[in-house]
């Protein structure tokens, strides 16, 4: 898929320090193992886990008929909703893609490739490659352009943000008990790369709903 314009994702007010595998390290598609189809991912894009990768340079091998995988990389799906994750309590194992690349110019013979180290902003992850995936936990604030949004809020009435394949959803009512992982949306505010206006973010805080009856 191409990737989304006007995708950002930034940590805000992050308990990080004590949440040392809060980020994590994956490839984005679809499946999982050899039927994995991988797929471009943008900037901010929610997405749960779905089995390890090969430990890289092994793929193929196996360890007494056994594929040899990596402790703690991921094979990364679209997030259906906000029970997808599996994950109950504080942690949500749902993660947004948290790419630090940089933009890269390769020549046309492909054997150079050269970094370029402006308009950064909400760069997404290309098919293939791995990319760091953040996990989203209950309390914390997290920032997403409004490209994230399928339903962009449009005024102060839209306070609540659910989740629904990848992306969120703003609305103006809280979502139902048992609809899981959501969002309370803070604020907005316009954001800006160098001296170029690039768009606007919402500043999220990450709740839960009640289990239903």
């Amino acid at each position: 898929m191409a990737f989304l314009k006007n995708t950002m994702f930034e940590l805000a007010v992050s308990n990080s320090v004590h949440n040392q595998t809060q980020h994590i390290p994956g490839k984005f598609g679809t499946g999982t193992g050899e039927n994995f189809a991988e797929a471009d991912c943008s900037a901010g894009f929610l997405a749960v886990r779905n089995g390890l990768l090969p430990l890289e340079g092994y793929e193929g091998i196996t360890a007494n008929g056994n594929p040899i995988l990596n402790g703690n990389s991921w094979y990364m799906n679209a997030c259906a909703d906000g029970n997808a994750g599996g994950v109950y309590g504080d942690h949500t194992g749902i993660y947004a893609l948290n790419n630090y690349d940089v933009s890269k110019a390769i020549s046309t013979n492909g054997k150079n490739i050269w970094n370029i180290g402006f308009d950064t902003l909400g760069l997404g992850l290309p098919a293939g490659e791995r990319g760091d995936f953040c996990e989203i936990i209950i309390g914390e604030q997290y920032a997403f352009g409004n490209g994230n949004f399928s339903t962009v809020p449009t005024d102060s009435t839209y306070k609540y943000a659910t989740v629904q394949n990848g992306l969120l959803v703003a609305s103006t009512s809280a979502p139902a008990a048992g609809s899981g992982v959501y969002f309370e949306i803070l604020r907005s505010a316009p954001v800006t790369e160098g001296s170029t206006n690039w768009g606007t973010k919402y500043v999220l805080i990450a709740k839960r709903t009640a289990e239903a009856a």
